[in-house]
């Protein structure tokens, strides 16, 4: 038996309920009650409920029959982000990085076990992505997630991927957890992870971690485009250089927060 110290964290039902809510509205582009109780198996009169609850917080609101996720998750969005000590660096460097390079560059954090974009910018030559910025992803399937995990020890990995798992994306993708960890081990000594048309085919990334001043890692910065360009030398050696050193900078510029 538990106690309330060493147990699992007791939930409440009824926000569990709100949450799922808002997930599917989010996923269905908005929704009536009677889609909403069909997806989330349950009763049109509490899927009601929490709607006008939700509604009269202002999180969602009501078009006609169908209600949507509300401008207020900007607002905390907006907040989130810049609670995240070193967002105005990383966004700095990631906008220098993509008029640079003029590919696609993105900034990634870790939370609940997910890699959360929180910035992406594109320069003049980048091709379109699916990410944005607040998306999450798993962290074994792309350079920014393997990054990550590289500066976790192999009991956090291993944590990471028993709450999540190891999905394929593509037949690239890696689904073996040793795998994973003779890969993250070369990552720590390389100081550089690639994602090899790992979660989308015919897309490549190079990245590398951010580490704050005190050790612990804050993020990870990457360089995406397409095979044709993502190849050779430039693949290899080039961009590896060129990520690592806009990590080195926004290391030394979070020293000064």
């Amino acid at each position: 038996m538990h106690d309330a110290e060493s147990g699992p964290p007791r939930r409440v039902q009824a926000v569990d309920t709100s949450c799922a809510i808002v997930e599917a509205l989010r996923e269905l582009d908005g929704a009536g009650v009677s889609e909403l109780a069909q997806r989330l198996d349950l009763s049109k009169a509490t899927v009601h409920s929490h709607l006008q609850t939700l509604a009269a917080n202002e999180f969602v609101v009501q078009q006609g029959d169908s209600y949507a996720v509300s401008l207020k998750f900007v607002d905390l969005g907006e907040y989130a982000k810049n609670q995240v000590s070193i967002y105005d660096i990383a966004v700095e460097e990631v906008e220098r990085l993509a008029e640079e390079t003029g590919e696609v560059v993105q900034f990634m954090i870790e939370e609940h076990g997910q890699g959360v974009y929180l910035h992406k910018a594109t320069g003049e030559n980048a091709i379109q992505t699916a990410s944005y910025t607040g998306d999450r992803k798993l962290l074994h399937c792309t350079a920014l997630g393997k990054a990550i995990l590289s500066r976790l020890s192999d009991e956090e990995v291993d944590a990471v991927v028993d709450r999540h798992g190891l999905p394929a994306r593509t037949e690239n993708t890696i689904t073996d957890r040793d795998r994973l960890h003779e890969e993250l081990a070369t990552i720590r000594e390389e100081n550089v992870a690639f994602d090899d048309e790992e979660i989308l085919d015919g897309l490549r990334c190079v990245a590398a971690p951010v580490e704050h001043p005190g050790g612990d890692v804050v993020g990870a910065i990457s360089i995406s485009g397409p095979t044709s360009r993502f190849k050779g030398d430039r693949f290899d050696e080039e961009l590896p250089e060129v990520v690592q050193g806009a990590a080195n900078v926004i290391e030394v510029n979070a020293t000064q927060v």
